[in-house]
């Protein structure tokens, strides 16, 4: 069921026409967020092992911990540059895979696709942000790591938290569509869907 799921769609990312079925195109979202999160997790690991590397080597010189705190807020602000940039390849490219599944979607349930432009939209504005905020991400961070500076930190996540929040409206809009019932028999989209 959910192999086929994938494959349907694996085979039609770039067809907008027609429709998939509720439990196709959940398979196939699951399957995206599978593969995300693995590969954010593979993404992820030379940055903790710098950090660890960071640690241990300063833990083995016997070094002082405000120092170890600077050095490792230094590693972190190198591999967090990365980290945004490879992230947010990777959310444009699980867009690009999942758009043309969700207008299928939304042709099932008898609507038009172009309510699909809203998740895109919310994902192209937090790619956006991502980059414009990147320095100031960093610094925040690098904040943190400081006892002393922890509630000006705290200060700037609160400002940036509505911007943040933005992303969320279009996984609000895949969720209350993706989960509506199929249209019984054919619509305007095209025949009743195939269920894998």
């Amino acid at each position: 069921m959910m192999l086929g799921s994938i494959k349907y769609c694996l085979a039609h990312l770039t067809d907008f026409s027609g429709r998939d079925a509720r439990q196709t195109f959940w398979y196939y979202v699951l399957f995206l967020f599978i593969l995300q999160f693995v590969i954010g997790i593979i993404i992820a690991i030379p940055m903790y092992v710098s950090i660890f590397s960071t640690v241990f080597e300063g833990i083995s010189e016997g070094g002082d911990p405000g120092l170890m705190i600077e050095r490792m807020a230094t590693q972190l602000a190198g591999q967090m540059r990365f980290q945004i940039v490879a992230n947010s390849i990777l959310a444009i490219l699980s867009t690009l895979f999942f758009i043309a599944a969700f207008v299928r979607r939304l042709h099932d349930a008898g609507f038009t696709g172009w309510i699909a432009a809203i998740p895109v939209a919310t994902q192209v504005f937090g790619v956006v942000y991502a980059f414009m905020t990147m320095e100031a991400v960093l610094e925040v961070m690098v904040e943190a790591m400081n006892p002393a500076n922890q509630q000006n930190a705290y200060a700037m996540q609160m400002e940036a938290a509505p911007y943040t929040a933005v992303v969320y409206i279009g996984y609000l809009v895949v969720i209350g569509f993706g989960v509506l019932k199929s249209q019984d028999g054919p619509n305007r989209y095209g025949e009743a869907p195939v269920r894998f």
